[in-house]
């Protein structure tokens, strides 16, 4: 697959250029991927099963080397499982979306969007939040998956995630309670916000004006949105 082999999708700067709609595409085309086989193969359970094993072993280490659409594809196998060959792991999936934010992808604060909620409220309650809006450039469409990144990044160091260990690592039972990963992560996010406030306030000019009716900011931008804009996008199917 020539997706695998593109260099733009290991790069961050890059990535991060590339829209939501293209970046879901790219998601969908390794989902698609994985279960096309021929109808002898699927019939024969051990090939297929064979298959399906070599494949998740190939998204993983092309995850583990960079490949971001890899690294959503991560998350959300293993918040969703696949058959008897790869379980249930709420830890783990939180980590490789965390990952994928952290490089640029849109879809990954989506998929984790209860999770990453508490973090960007807290962020739009702080003191500069009108100027840090107005510097990015923020509107309903992309300040999501903005703020999401600043947090991650702090979560990646935070959490000392390293892909390519993650990936010797055996999966454990442990993991799959979703209750007890939200606890866990919970902790780790709410100790990332101030972080990420600090750095983006640092960003801010020195002579730069204070910035009236913060909280409606977002809204007065609202016709830079497009009526498909990501705020829209149904999540649920990745």
């Amino acid at each position: 697959m020539n997706l695998f082999d593109n260099q733009n999708y290991y790069s961050k700067e890059t990535f991060d250029k590339i829209d939501y709609n293209d970046q879901q595409e790219l998601f969908l085309r390794i989902r698609a991927w994985l279960p096309t086989v021929s109808e002898e193969e699927r019939y024969d359970k051990q090939k297929y099963k064979k298959i399906i094993i070599k494949r998740l072993e190939q998204i993983c280490a092309y995850a583990c080397a960079g490949h971001i659409p890899s690294q959503d594809y991560m998350g959300y196998i293993y918040k969703r499982g696949f058959g008897d060959i790869i379980p249930i792991n709420y830890k783990r999936s939180l980590e490789w979306n965390i990952i994928a934010a952290r490089n640029g992808s849109k879809l990954a604060p989506q998929k984790m969007k209860a999770f990453m909620d508490p973090a960007i409220i807290m962020i739009m309650n702080s003191e500069r939040w009108g100027q840090i809006v107005k510097y990015n450039d923020l509107n309903l469409s992309n300040y999501f998956w903005f703020l999401s990144q600043y947090v991650c990044e702090n979560l990646y160091v935070d959490l000392e995630l390293d892909p390519a260990e993650m990936a010797k690592k055996d999966l454990i039972e442990e993991d799959t309670n979703e209750r007890k990963a939200r606890i866990l992560f919970d902790r780790f996010r709410d100790r990332s916000v101030s972080l990420a406030i600090q750095r983006l306030v640092d960003q801010l000019p020195e002579d730069m004006p204070e910035v009236e009716n913060s909280d409606d900011i977002l809204n007065d931008k609202k016709d830079d949105v497009d009526d498909d804009g990501d705020i829209n996008i149904n999540i649920e199917d990745i």
